[in-house]
Protein backbone atom coordinates (compact mmCIF):
# COMPACT_ATOMS: atom_id res chain seq x y z
CA UNK A 1 0.00 0.00 0.00
CA UNK A 2 2.93 2.37 0.48
CA UNK A 3 3.99 1.80 -3.27
CA UNK A 4 0.58 2.96 -3.99
CA UNK A 5 0.77 6.74 -2.04
CA UNK A 6 4.43 6.64 -3.69
CA UNK A 7 2.84 6.57 -6.94
CA UNK A 8 0.48 9.06 -5.80
CA UNK A 9 3.23 11.42 -4.76
CA UNK A 10 5.23 10.62 -7.82
CA UNK A 11 2.77 11.70 -10.25
CA UNK A 12 1.66 14.51 -8.32
CA UNK A 13 5.46 15.85 -8.73
CA UNK A 14 5.46 15.02 -11.90
CA UNK A 15 2.21 17.41 -12.80
CA UNK A 16 4.68 20.21 -11.15
CA UNK A 17 2.31 21.56 -8.48
CA UNK A 18 -0.47 19.25 -9.34
CA UNK A 19 -3.52 20.48 -6.22
CA UNK A 20 -6.49 17.98 -6.97
CA UNK A 21 -6.71 14.53 -7.93
CA UNK A 22 -10.11 14.24 -10.15
CA UNK A 23 -11.62 10.95 -10.79
CA UNK A 24 -14.80 11.23 -13.09
CA UNK A 25 -16.67 8.11 -13.63
CA UNK A 26 -18.74 7.21 -16.56
CA UNK A 27 -21.75 9.45 -15.90
CA UNK A 28 -19.76 12.59 -16.01
CA UNK A 29 -20.08 13.16 -11.78
CA UNK A 30 -16.44 13.97 -10.56
CA UNK A 31 -14.57 13.64 -7.61
CA UNK A 32 -12.24 16.05 -6.67
CA UNK A 33 -10.09 15.96 -3.74
CA UNK A 34 -7.00 17.67 -2.44
CA UNK A 35 -3.59 16.25 -3.24
CA UNK A 36 -2.36 17.38 0.46
CA UNK A 37 -5.45 15.58 2.15
CA UNK A 38 -5.13 11.84 0.87
CA UNK A 39 -3.20 9.91 2.86
CA UNK A 40 -3.40 7.03 0.70
CA UNK A 41 -4.26 5.50 -2.80
CA UNK A 42 -5.91 2.07 -2.34
CA UNK A 43 -7.11 -0.76 -4.43
CA UNK A 44 -10.23 -2.93 -2.32
CA UNK A 45 -11.39 -5.65 -4.19
CA UNK A 46 -12.38 -4.06 -7.48
CA UNK A 47 -12.41 -0.56 -6.08
CA UNK A 48 -10.72 2.07 -5.67
CA UNK A 49 -10.61 4.08 -2.73
CA UNK A 50 -9.48 7.36 -1.15
CA UNK A 51 -8.35 7.86 2.53
CA UNK A 52 -7.25 10.96 4.50
CA UNK A 53 -3.77 10.33 6.75
CA UNK A 54 -5.51 9.11 9.62
CA UNK A 55 -7.43 6.68 7.30
CA UNK A 56 -10.62 8.06 7.06
CA UNK A 57 -12.57 7.18 3.85
CA UNK A 58 -13.05 10.25 1.87
CA UNK A 59 -14.09 8.73 -1.71
CA UNK A 60 -14.43 5.25 -3.24
CA UNK A 61 -15.35 4.48 -7.01
CA UNK A 62 -15.56 1.02 -8.29
CA UNK A 63 -12.76 0.50 -11.10
CA UNK A 64 -15.13 -0.54 -13.93
CA UNK A 65 -16.84 2.74 -13.10
CA UNK A 66 -14.15 4.79 -13.49
CA UNK A 67 -13.95 6.72 -16.72
CA UNK A 68 -10.60 9.07 -16.35
CA UNK A 69 -8.29 10.17 -13.20
CA UNK A 70 -6.44 13.36 -13.93
CA UNK A 71 -4.26 16.10 -11.69
CA UNK A 72 -5.50 19.44 -11.72
CA UNK A 73 -3.98 22.72 -10.29
CA UNK A 74 -7.68 24.54 -11.60
CA UNK A 75 -10.03 21.86 -10.62
CA UNK A 76 -12.68 19.76 -13.26
CA UNK A 77 -13.53 20.90 -15.87
CA UNK A 78 -16.74 22.02 -16.11
CA UNK A 79 -17.70 21.20 -19.54
CA UNK A 80 -17.20 17.08 -20.26
CA UNK A 81 -18.91 17.13 -23.38
CA UNK A 82 -16.68 19.34 -25.22
CA UNK A 83 -13.94 18.16 -27.70
CA UNK A 84 -11.29 20.68 -26.67
CA UNK A 85 -7.99 19.25 -26.93
CA UNK A 86 -7.44 18.05 -23.59
CA UNK A 87 -9.68 14.85 -24.82
CA UNK A 88 -8.30 12.06 -25.21
CA UNK A 89 -9.65 8.62 -26.47
CA UNK A 90 -7.57 5.58 -25.71
CA UNK A 91 -8.45 2.68 -28.09
CA UNK A 92 -9.44 -0.79 -28.23
CA UNK A 93 -9.50 -0.94 -24.79
CA UNK A 94 -9.26 -4.17 -23.36
CA UNK A 95 -6.31 -4.75 -25.71
CA UNK A 96 -4.50 -7.40 -26.93
CA UNK A 97 -1.27 -5.78 -27.99
CA UNK A 98 -1.30 -2.17 -29.49
CA UNK A 99 -2.92 0.69 -27.72
CA UNK A 100 -3.81 4.00 -29.79
CA UNK A 101 -4.15 7.10 -28.04
CA UNK A 102 -6.27 9.79 -30.39
CA UNK A 103 -6.90 13.86 -29.65
CA UNK A 104 -3.05 14.26 -28.81
CA UNK A 105 0.20 15.05 -30.51
CA UNK A 106 2.92 12.72 -29.68
CA UNK A 107 4.42 12.65 -26.32
CA UNK A 108 5.36 10.79 -23.10
CA UNK A 109 3.06 8.14 -22.47
CA UNK A 110 3.71 6.27 -19.18
CA UNK A 111 2.33 2.47 -18.19
CA UNK A 112 2.08 1.39 -14.74
CA UNK A 113 0.95 -1.55 -12.90
CA UNK A 114 -2.01 -1.36 -10.15
CA UNK A 115 1.04 -1.10 -7.75
CA UNK A 116 2.35 1.79 -9.04
CA UNK A 117 5.77 0.41 -10.60
CA UNK A 118 6.02 2.21 -14.47
CA UNK A 119 6.49 -0.87 -16.87
CA UNK A 120 6.90 1.16 -20.03
CA UNK A 121 7.65 4.75 -21.08
CA UNK A 122 7.31 5.06 -24.74
CA UNK A 123 7.20 8.69 -26.91
CA UNK A 124 4.30 8.68 -29.84
CA UNK A 125 0.21 8.25 -30.05
CA UNK A 126 0.70 4.94 -29.84
CA UNK A 127 1.98 2.00 -26.67
CA UNK A 128 2.67 -1.71 -27.48
CA UNK A 129 1.38 -3.81 -24.18
CA UNK A 130 2.79 -7.12 -25.87
CA UNK A 131 5.12 -7.54 -23.30
CA UNK A 132 2.76 -6.89 -20.15
CA UNK A 133 0.80 -10.17 -18.55
CA UNK A 134 -3.39 -9.43 -18.78
CA UNK A 135 -4.60 -7.92 -16.40
CA UNK A 136 -5.29 -4.17 -15.23
CA UNK A 137 -3.03 -1.32 -16.25
CA UNK A 138 -2.70 2.68 -15.78
CA UNK A 139 -1.58 4.38 -18.96
CA UNK A 140 -0.42 8.29 -18.01
CA UNK A 141 -0.93 10.73 -21.29
CA UNK A 142 0.18 14.34 -19.93
CA UNK A 143 -2.02 15.19 -16.39
CA UNK A 144 -4.63 11.90 -17.80
CA UNK A 145 -4.16 8.78 -16.33
CA UNK A 146 -7.03 5.93 -18.56
CA UNK A 147 -7.33 2.52 -17.03
CA UNK A 148 -6.75 0.06 -19.59
CA UNK A 149 -7.22 -3.80 -20.00
CA UNK A 150 -4.46 -5.90 -21.71
CA UNK A 151 -6.46 -9.37 -22.57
Amino acid sequence: MKKLFLFLAFVCSMQMMALNIVVENRSGAEVVKDVAVIGKWVYEGDNLVLLDKEGNLLATEALSNIKRITFSVSGPTTDIGNSNSNTILVYPNPTKGLLMIQGIEAQALRVYDLQGRLLIQEEGTQVNVNNLTNGTYLLQVGTQVVRFIKK
